[in-house]
């Protein structure tokens, strides 16, 4: 081979590292910005015209439980808290729709 060939070869060469480094860059760039969008989503909003459930707990956006509700019985066991625990107890009354 001649030494005008090799040269020729080697330029090749470091023309198409560098193509493929850009591109590696590009490929990273789009993959970083495709996961800040996805991480970025607002909550969905779940809404419902019935919820049906034997226990409920409400908790504040710490996670800390402000209200339990647990029906046993045909009764309705309220406990919130607020400092202290208080109880609460309803009787249910079931209406037909």
């Amino acid at each position: 081979m001649s030494t005008t060939a090799l040269i020729e070869m080697e330029a090749r060469l470091h023309r198409l590292e560098r193509q493929n480094r850009v591109l590696i860059l590009l490929l990273l760039g789009f993959a970083g910005i495709g996961s800040i969008a996805a991480t970025n989503r607002h909550p969905s909003v779940i809404t419902a015209d019935e919820i049906r459930t034997a226990h409920l707990t409400i908790v504040d956006n710490h996670g800390k439980v402000l209200t339990e509700t647990v029906g046993i019985d045909n009764f309705i066991h309220i406990r919130r808290y607020a400092g202290e625990e208080t109880t609460s107890r309803y009787q249910h009354q079931r209406t037909s729709y």
